[in-house]
């Protein structure tokens, strides 16, 4: 483990009763409206990297007409949905399956594989440590490196693959940071965790944005490589709870074998089916992050003392170098206007200069830029 502890590498093992359990997360609308006395709908929400668009129109119109359906018990498997995913991929459909959102399969992991090691690459979402440590796994924590853009360092990772794990974390495109490794990148990772016996675990939440380079295809012909998927992000879908895998066919059955039933509910399954239909939907959807993605990192980039980390999807990373103000503070100060962005110091491997944005609409974009540079220039 020498070389381990030379790439920031750290190993704990953690009980279901662990007291540093993270459960912050960006989005939590409902508790900031609590507790800052405003309206959720009077809140510019920029801790959550949902499509600012909304729904898809189609989406909307599927659940209005379903209400009278609503005394019925969904489809347990989300059968439809599996089929238009299919359709959508042109992917078979017994290499697919559906659920509660990605975090459903997220926890479904350790419970199927019974990991006694592994490897997440940080910082990332949360939920990967959570429910390994609920399973009292040992972790051990690949730290991308500040210095080097959070890039991961894939001779290093390759070395601590080789000391043998049971399951390696990567997301990709990576949160918070927002870095994207190649569709090449990945499959090598992938590649030499076969070698020994690792399966990968590839969080795609983000790749709609970047769908050129998602791994899905090759995910259905390899042994060891589960990718998942999300509605939440680029279908803005995170309050109907609908996300999938893609595997092969071995590993699918291993998950139905314990997912349960009706998991997915009847609104997100048609809700589902109708925003991948929508062909319109979606090319709005990669027009407006293709004209406000460079405004928004050109608006950041103009402000002094912050650091913004390049990014090709729906939000940015972004490092405080003011000394003695922190991204509590900030979004302290920030909230008083109705503005609330995401505290990245709760990230393994981030610190409480750090915080996180999403892209909205170029409006609402320049009301948060307005803010933070006025908040700067009065200090």
């Amino acid at each position: 483990m020498e070389q381990a502890n030379r790439v920031g590498v750290e190993t704990a093992t953690w009980s279901p009763w662990s007291k540093n359990m993270n459960k912050t997360h960006g989005g939590n609308i409902w508790k900031i409206a609590k507790e800052s006395g405003l309206k959720p709908e009077n809140i510019l929400d920029f801790s959550a990297s949902i499509n600012p668009l909304g729904l898809s129109q189609k989406a909307e119109m599927a659940i209005k007409d379903v209400i009278s359906l609503l005394g019925h018990y969904p489809e347990p498997g989300a059968e439809a949905m599996r089929a238009e995913l299919a359709s959508y991929h042109n992917l078979p459909e017994e290499n697919i399956l559906a659920g509660n959102g990605s975090t459903e399969f997220i926890y479904l992991l350790p419970q199927i594989f019974r990991p006694k090691k592994t490897v997440v690459v940080e910082p990332s979402f949360s939920e990967y440590r959570n429910s390994l440590e609920s399973f009292s796994c040992g972790i051990t924590s690949f730290n991308t490196k500040e210095d080097e853009g959070f890039v991961p360092d894939m001779t290093s990772l390759y070395s601590i693959i080789e000391n043998g794990y049971d399951l390696v974390y990567l997301c990709n495109p990576a949160n918070p940071s927002g870095v994207l490794l190649s569709r090449k990148d990945v499959l090598d990772v992938a590649g030499k965790c076969l070698k020994f016996g690792t399966i990968l675990v590839v969080d795609e939440a983000f790749v709609d944005f970047v769908e050129e380079e998602s791994v899905k295809r090759d995910a259905i012909i390899m042994d060891n490589l589960i990718v998942i998927r999300s509605m939440t992000k680029f279908f803005s879908m995170a309050g109907l709870r609908l996300g999938y895998i893609i595997a092969n066919q071995r590993l699918i059955k291993r998950f139905e074998a314990v997912k349960p039933p009706w998991s997915a509910n009847t609104l997100a399954i048609l809700a589902g089916i109708e925003s991948l239909k929508d062909v319109k939907y979606i090319k709005m959807t990669r027009e407006w992050l293709q004209h406000e993605m460079p405004l928004f990192i050109k608006g950041f980039n103009n402000i002094s003392f912050l650091k913004v980390y390049p990014s090709r999807i729906n939000y940015i990373l972004v490092k405080i170098l003011l000394h003695g103000i922190t991204a509590k503070y900030m979004q302290e100060e920030l909230l008083k206007s109705g503005i609330f962005i995401r505290d990245c110091s709760s990230f393994a491997g981030l610190d409480s200069s750090f915080f996180r944005v999403a892209v909205r609409k170029r409006e609402e974009n320049k009301v948060l830029l307005d803010a933070v540079t006025s908040m700067l220039a009065n200090l």
